[in-house]
C-alpha cells in the first residue's frame, strides 16, 4: 500500500470574543466612540470577520483600520491587521505572496516586544512554506516560532503546543519519522493543559511516525486514540484520517479481513466529513485491495466504478490516482480481463514518470516524426539527387541541434534540481544544529546557575547573616570579639570570591585540557602555600589530550580543593601532594600527613565529604577515601 497521505495542519491562534457580537454594533463603536480601544478592538473583530465572509468589506475595513491605528500609534492593532491579509492570501491558495508579505512585516514584528503576534506569523509562513513542500524552509521557521512561544508568558502553552506540532509534521514529511516522533509527543504534553483542539490532528501524524517505522501495534493503538478524540470534538476530518490508517496498519499486518471493515468506514467517513476526493478514493483504494486480497474481485468492481467517477468528475490526474489504477488493474486481471487490465496498468507504469519528462519524451517523439516524414518525402522524390541531399543535411543537421538542445536542457533541469535538494539538506542541517546548540545553551545554563546557587549562593548567604549578627551584637560584644568574628568574615569573603573567579574562569573556557587544570591546581597550591607555610606540591605524570567539559573541570577541581582544605583545616597537616596520573584512565590523588580521623563517623555529618561524593557521582568518576594516624589519602578514578 502506498504511504497514507499527511494532513497539514493549520493552527492559527488569532480570535476574539467579538466575532460572534453583531456586526452593526461594531460598526456603530467605529462610528461613534471616542474610546481608541473600543475602536480598535471593532476593526480587529470586523477584520477578522470579513477575511472569509466578504472580500469588500474585508479590504473596506482593513485600509480604514490601518490608518487609525497609524494615527494613534498603536502598532499592535497594525500588525495584527496586515497578518489579516496575509491570512487571507493563505487560506486563498495563494502561498507564494502570503510569504513574500509576512517577509515584509515580520522584521518590524521583531523589531517590538509583541510576542503573540510575531509567533502567529511565523506560524502562517511555516505552514505557507509547508503548503509548498518546501519543508526544510519551513522547519527553521517553526524552530523560530518556538523559540518566540516560550518568550510568551503566561498564556504560552497552547503557541508551544502549536509550534512542536507543526515541527514534527515538518519532520514528517521529509520523512525524518524518528526526529518527528519527540516534537509530536511534546505537543500532545502540552495540549494536555490547554482545551484540545487538534489532540486528534497530532494523534493521526504521530501515529503515522510509527506506522512507517512498522511499530504496527504502536501506530494502530494512537490512531485509535485519535478517532476518540476526533469523535469527542465532533472532528468527522480527523476522524475519517485516523480510520484510513487503521485500515492501512491492518492491510499492512495483512489482515485483510479487518483491513475491509476499517476502509469501509473509512469510506463513509470520508464522505460525512467532505473530505478531499483524492483521500476518499484512497479508502476506496484499501476496500478494493482488500476484496483483491480476499480473491473477492467481482465486489470490488462496485467501489472501481465509484473511484472511477470521482476521478473524471475532479479531474484526478494519473500521476495522483497511481496506486488506484494498479489495484484497478489487479481486480481486473483476477475478473480475466487481461485486455482492459494491460491498458490500466500501462497507465499506471506512464504516471511513474514526472509530468516534465513526459513533456520532454513527447517533444522527441514530435521530432522525430518529423524528421522521418522529410526523410520519406525525399525518397519519393529520389530523381532530385542534389535537392534530396540538402533537404537530408538540413533534416539532420536541425534535428540534430533540436536532440542537442534538448539534451542540455535535460542536463540544466538535474543540475538545478540538484541544487534545490543540496540547498534543504543544508537547511536541514543548520536547523538540526540550531536545535542542538540551543539545548547544548540551556544545558551549560542550568550548570552555571546550579554551581552558583550550590556554591557561591549559599556563601553569600552565610555572609549577609553573619554581618547583619555582627552588626546586632556590636553593642553587647566586647570589641575584641567583634573585631575577630569582622576578620572571618573578611577572610570568608575572600573565599567567595576566589570561588566565584574559579567558576567564571571555568564557564568561560567551554573545554579545558590537562594541561591547564593542571596550571590553575598549581596556583591553588601555591596560595595555600603561601597563605598557610603548607608545603602544597603538585605532581603530573603523563599526558591526555582528552577536552573536560565545563561540568567535568569544575567537579574535579572543587573535590581537590576540598581535599586541601579538609587536610588544613581538619587534619592539621604540614605537607599535601597532590598526584595526577594521566594515562588511560585518569587517576587524581591528594595525600596529606595529617592527624587523620574515623570517616565512618566523619562522613555522617560531614557536608564537605558529601559534596565530594555528590560531585565524582555527576562526572560518572569513583571516589575512594582512606585515613588513619598517619595521613589521608583522597583517589578521585575518573572512567574513560
Amino acid at each position: 500500500m502506498a504511504k497514507v497521505a499527511l494532513l497539514v495542519f493549520i493552527s492559527i491562534f488569532y480570535t476574539t470574543e467579538l466575532f460572534a457580537q453583531n456586526t452593526d454594533s461594531l460598526q456603530q463603536v467605529i462610528s461613534t466612540s471616542k474610546n481608541p480601544e473600543a475602536k480598535t478592538t471593532a476593526y480587529e473583530a470586523l477584520v477578522s470577520h470579513y477575511r472569509t465572509a466578504d472580500s469588500i468589506l474585508f479590504k473596506k475595513y482593513h485600509d480604514e483600520g490601518i490608518t487609525y491605528a497609524r494615527s494613534i500609534n498603536d502598532r499592535e492593532i497594525e500588525l495584527k491587521l496586515a497578518h489579516n491579509v496575509t491570512l487571507n492570501l493563505y487560506y486563498s491558495g495563494n502561498y507564494d505572496a502570503a510569504i513574500k508579505r509576512l517577509d515584509s512585516i515580520i522584521p518590524t514584528a521583531k523589531g517590538t516586544d509583541l510576542l503573540t503576534i510575531k509567533a502567529e506569523m511565523l506560524n502562517t509562513k511555516g505552514n505557507s512554506l509547508s503548503a509548498l513542500s518546501e519543508y526544510a524552509q519551513a522547519l527553521v521557521t517553526f524552530l523560530e516560532y518556538l523559540e518566540v512561544a516560550k518568550k510568551i508568558i503566561p498564556e504560552n502553552t497552547r503557541y508551544l503546543a502549536s509550534a512542536n506540532n507543526n515541527i514534527g509534521m515538518a519532520f514528517l514529511n521529509m520523512e525524518r519519522y524518528e526526529q518527528a516522533i519527540p516534537y509530536l509527543k511534546k505537543s500532545l504534553e502540552y495540549q494536555n493543559q490547554i482545551e484540545r483542539n487538534f489532540r486528534a490532528h497530532t494523534y493521526w501524524n504521530l501515529g503515522i511516525c510509527h506506522m512507517e517505522r512498522e511499530r504496527y501495534e504502536k501506530a494502530l493503538s494512537i490512531f485509535k486514540l485519535g478517532l476518540q478524540e476526533a469523535n469527542k470534538k465532533k472532528d468527522t476530518y480527523a476522524a475519517a484520517g485516523n480510520q484510513l490508517c487503521i485500515g492501512s496498519v491492518y492491510t499492512r499486518q495483512e489482515d485483510f479481513l479487518k483491513g475491509l471493515d476499517a476502509y469501509t468506514k473509512a469510506y463513509e467517513m470520508c464522505l460525512d466529513s467532505n473530505m478531499e476526493p483524492y483521500k476518499t478514493i484512497e479508502a476506496l483504494n484499501g476496500i478494493i485491495y482488500s476484496y483483491n486480497q480476499l480473491s473477492r474481485p467481482n465486489e470490488a468492481l462496485k467501489f472501481i466504478e465509484i473511484a472511477d467517477s470521482l476521478t473524471t468528475t475532479h479531474a484526478i490526474s494519473d500521476l495522483r490516482n497511481r496506486e488506484f489504477l494498479y489495484f484497478k488493474s489487479t481486480t481486473l486481471l483476477q475478473l480475466g480481463r487481461p485486455r482492459e487490465a494491460n491498458k490500466i496498468h500501462l497507465r499506471y507504469s506512464k504516471a511513474g514518470d514526472s509530468l516534465q519528462n513526459i513533456k520532454n519524451l513527447e517533444l522527441i517523439q514530435e521530432k522525430e516524426t518529423e524528421f522521418r516524414t522529410k526523410e520519406k518525402e525525399q525518397q519519393l522524390a529520389l530523381q532530385e539527387v542534389q535537392l534530396n541531399t540538402q533537404r537530408l543535411w538540413i533534416s539532420i543537421l536541425g534535428g540534430g541541434a533540436l536532440l542537442l538542445a534538448l539534451i542540455g536542457f535535460l542536463i540544466y533541469r538535474q543540475q538545478k534540481l540538484k541544487i534545490k535538494h543540496q540547498k534543504q539538506e543544508q537547511e536541514l542541517k543548520e536547523a538540526l544544529y540550531k536545535v542542538e546548540t540551543a539545548n547544548k545553551l540551556e544545558e551549560q545554563r542550568i550548570r552555571i546557575s546550579k554551581e552558583l546557587h550550590d556554591n557561591i549562593g549559599s556563601q553569600l548567604t552565610y555572609l549577609s547573616s553573619a554581618a547583619q549578627n555582627i552588626g546586632l551584637g556590636m553593642q553587647q560584644t566586647p570589641p575584641e570579639i567583634t573585631k575577630e568574628k569582622l576578620e572571618e568574615l573578611s577572610v570568608f569573603s575572600q573565599e567567595a570570591i576566589t570561588d566565584l573567579r574559579d567558576t567564571i574562569w571555568v564557564m568561560n573556557k567551554g573545554t579545558v585540557s590537562w594541561e591547564d587544570l593542571t596550571e590553575r591546581i598549581q596556583y591553588l597550591a601555591h596560595k595555600v602555600s603561601n597563605t598557610t607555610n603548607v608545603l602544597v606540591h603538585v605532581d603530573k605524570k603523563g599526558t591526555n589530550d582528552q577536552l573536560l567539559g565545563p561540568d567535568q573541570t569544575i567537579n574535579i577541581y572543587r573535590i581537590i580543593q576540598e581535599a586541601v582544605n579538609n587536610a588544613l583545616k581538619h587534619a592539621k597537616a604540614t605537607k599535601i601532594e597532590i598526584l595526577i596520573h594521566l594515562q588511560s584512565q585518569v587517576l587524581v590523588e591528594v595525600n596529606d600527613n595529617g592527624k587523620g580521623y574515623d570517616i565512618t563517623q566523619v562522613t555522617k555529618g560531614s557536608h564537605g565529604l558529601y559534596n565530594m561524593e555528590s560531585r565524582a557521582k555527576k562526572i560518572q568518576a569513583s571516589l575512594d577515601i582512606s585515613s588513619n594516624k598517619n595521613g589521608t589519602r583522597v583517589r578521585l578514578q575518573l572512567s574513560k
